[in-house]
């Protein structure tokens, strides 16, 4: 039903913003919930505990916000805002400082109150590529291998 269903989702989503709480947030799943769309090909409760484990641990401040709702008998869409300063890498991004916000979309089948199935899209690549930029500002490398060719170029253009 629905109201049900929407009533699970707040829950959850209170849940998450909760760092007390937030192995509640894992109760909108079932067991062996199915998932597309997540990391490394997680499946179930577990592969759902997973990734949020990662988020939560790379991320101690993020924040879940349901942007919109959308709900029919057994199936909820949301579009979705998450919000948090990077303390530790995240699935090899490396920490670039700053606050991040990523914009997705859940589409959430449902049965008895608790999602069976679920798909996740978010702007992950876009995401993790402003962690690489902002990681390259923050820590210039050089090596000698590239002072040497720069120093070759130079030699070879010395007009340039």
């Amino acid at each position: 039903m629905p109201g049900t269903n929407e009533a699970a989702l707040w829950a959850a989503v209170a849940a998450f913003n909760d760092p007390g709480r937030r192995e509640r947030y894992l109760d909108l799943y079932t067991p062996d919930v199915v998932l597309h769309g997540y990391p490394g090909n997680a499946q179930g409760r577990e592969g759902v505990r997973s990734f949020c484990s990662q988020l939560w641990a790379a991320f101690p401040d993020i924040r879940l916000s349901i942007d919109e709702l959308i709900a029919s008998e057994d199936r909820l869409a949301s579009r979705y805002t998450l919000t948090g300063t990077q303390a530790a890498d995240f699935y090899g991004a490396p920490v670039g400082g700053g606050q991040t916000e990523v914009d997705g979309v859940g589409w959430f089948h449902f049965r008895d109150g608790v999602v069976v199935e679920a798909w996740q899209v978010s702007a992950a690549l876009e995401t993790l590529m402003r962690f690489s930029a902002r990681a390259a500002k923050a820590t210039p490398r050089t090596s000698a291998s590239a002072a040497a060719a720069a120093l070759r170029w130079e030699e070879k253009h010395p007009d340039a």
